[in-house]
């Protein structure tokens, strides 16, 4: 007779206030539009990964002072996303402006992690975790951060 699998029960994430979030994060102010809703004026959810991406686009330019669409296009190193995660903690509505902070966990060989923190006002709504991975766009093989990434991951890690 085979035993069920047992999984343990994870302990449900608790949303930060804006003042508890840790000093020096870069973050950018995001207006939730109608295209990003339902029928109900409240965010699809798979909108919020969209949401997120173009936060991340604009952090590589604005706090790592690296060009995104450079790192892709010219230098053809693919930053994919391997895991992507999200806690939501309150309902974002049509009209809401969400402020999104950006925090490195760790930084690997070939992938980093990041969290975002999207606040509406002064409590966190939602929470998103990425794991990106840097990829050869010709083999689409795992390869090393480039150095010029690295090194900004790091320092801004440390900020």
């Amino acid at each position: 007779m085979n035993k069920p699998l047992e999984t343990p029960v994870a302990s449900r994430p608790i949303p930060l206030l804006l003042k508890d979030l840790k000093n020096g994060l870069w973050s950018t102010a995001t207006k939730i539009r109608f295209g990003h809703c339902d029928p109900a004026g409240i965010v699809y959810t798979p909108k919020f990964f969209d949401i997120f991406n173009v936060v991340i686009e604009k952090w590589y330019e604005h706090a790592l002072g690296i060009d995104y669409y450079e790192i892709i296009g010219a230098r053809r190193v693919g930053l994919g996303y391997v895991n992507a995660h999200a806690d939501f903690f309150a309902p974002c509505r049509m009209g809401t402006t969400l402020d999104v902070a950006i925090d490195v966990e760790r930084v690997g060989t070939s992938s980093f992690n990041l969290l975002l923190h999207a606040f509406n006002g002064e409590k966190e709504a939602l929470r998103g975790r990425f794991t990106v991975v840097t990829t050869s766009l010709d083999n689409h093989r795992p390869t090393a951060i480039p150095e010029d990434l690295r090194a900004a991951l790091l320092i801004y890690a440390k900020s």
